[in-house]
């Protein structure tokens, strides 16, 4: 689908920011897989990332039609059970990428990750970063199609275990 456009997530944007995680929750709840079942992200979470400026929207047609977040770096990265492809700094992460269910199978996520690979380009980085619950397939099928390498196994925030992908980004 095209049309998609990213721009900054703001303060007026957070009910609908929350919609697009509890659809994202329930979708993931019915293919068994237990992120975010836990009710996270929290709406205190999201606000925070708003006003930090590293929450973005993807916008279509006058609607919100996906979110995510960015950061140059995440303390969560430092230990996982495999190996990074990348050093420490050299790394842009990907996080909470959620598609409202209107949305969903129309390219939205996919255009998620070249938009990100682009931003971390800009940002002088050489890899991209993310993680997911080894329970979400659609998740895992989306980054192995988009070249992104297993690295192994990590714990983070409240201990929760995570998988953890990244990709070399090309010149």
């Amino acid at each position: 689908m095209n049309g998609y456009k990213v721009m900054p997530a703001e303060a007026g944007d957070l009910e609908r920011i929350m919609d697009i995680f509890a659809q994202a929750r329930k979708f993931m709840g019915e293919l068994g897989n237990p992120q975010w079942q836990d009710g996270f992200p929290q709406k205190q979470f999201i606000a925070d990332k708003i006003a930090r400026g590293i929450m973005y929207k993807v916008m279509c047609e006058g609607d919100i039609a996906a979110v995510f977040s960015v950061l140059d770096s995440d303390e969560d990265y430092g230990d996982i059970d495999g190996a990074w492809l990348t050093e420490e700094g050299e790394y842009f992460v990907l996080h909470t990428v959620a598609t409202a269910a209107d949305y969903r199978g129309k390219g939205c996520a996919r255009f998620i990750f070249s938009y990100a690979e682009v931003m971390a380009k800009e940002r002088g980085k050489i890899s991209v970063r993310m993680d997911t619950h080894e329970k979400n397939i659609p998740m895992r099928s989306l980054v192995a199609s988009l070249g992104y390498e297993y690295c192994g196994s990590l714990t983070v925030r409240g201990g929760k275990q995570r998988i953890g992908f990244e990709k070399i980004l090309k010149g």
